[in-house]
């Protein structure tokens, strides 16, 4: 993954503290992808923001035990009139193990122990960019925060539960600890279940919360993971996507 400056002239600490320009980007949002319902449309671009962010930071941590900072003051997210968001650097800094590579560079900061890089990435990722953004989203859409967190809770521990098992035996287990960064009680508006693509059972992370996509043309029905599902219409859409779950005693 090559993650180099960014040419931008803005962060995105800008577009979180200005609402007509956050609405702006919304209602944009929302014409790509053949919607105007302003609160579905906002939960919808803010599952794309976050996801840009959730992507980067936290693939890092997992394939890498890198912590790129993805803070609001370091980042911007950008998107044109046809792509899904994407997150472009101001300036670019990691934090790393004493035995990484990169240990001594500039630009890289170190810590002595997983622990400590969690926490990196728990202050540069949640309490610095992604809590923001859910209560810059929220004040515009109106509502409470449940159904924003749900989202950055699914793809929160997503990186985790897609790895390859020979990299990551306890792919559960990192799900969550990844989950276990968020504030208290949002790791509960997600189960992690399992799923078989037909290359064994993986993590699948069940939604507590709507995120929407349902609405979208493209979709036109829950997915898989969706809340407003029971279990027949998840057996349902499983066997349409030619795939199998379960739920799972020991994920957590």
């Amino acid at each position: 993954m090559t993650l180099p400056p960014s040419i931008a002239h803005r962060s995105a600490v800008d577009l979180l503290v200005e609402p007509v320009a956050l609405r702006d980007w919304i209602a944009q949002y929302g014409e790509r992808h053949g919607s105007a319902r302003f609160p579905v449309v906002s939960a919808l671009a803010f599952k794309a923001y976050t996801w840009a962010l959730i992507e980067i930071a936290v693939g890092k941590w997992v394939t890498e035990r890198r912590v790129v900072d993805v803070s609001t003051s370091r980042v911007c997210v950008r998107s044109d009139s046809t792509d899904e968001p994407t997150l472009e650097f101001l300036s670019l800094h990691y934090t790393v193990l004493p035995d990484d590579p990169m240990a001594g560079e500039a630009g890289v900061a170190v810590v002595a122990t997983e622990a400590e890089l969690l926490d990196v990435l728990r202050r540069t990722l949640v309490d610095d960019h992604l809590a923001p953004a859910v209560e810059a989203f929220r004040a515009l859409r109106g509502g409470g925060a449940r159904p924003l967190w749900g989202t950055v809770a699914q793809s929160m521990g997503y990186p985790a539960a897609t790895a390859d098992p020979a990299f990551l035996p306890d792919r559960a287990g990192t799900v969550r600890q990844l989950l276990s960064l968020l504030p208290a009680g949002v790791d509960a508006l997600v189960e992690i279940a399992e799923l078989d693509e037909g290359q064994g059972w993986r993590p699948l992370l069940l939604r507590r919360t709507c995120c929407y996509a349902y609405t979208l043309p493209a979709y036109g029905q829950p997915c898989l993971t969706c809340c407003l599902l029971d279990d027949a219409g998840r057996d349902a859409v499983a066997a349409a996507d030619q795939v199998s779950w379960r739920r799972c005693e020991n994920c957590g």
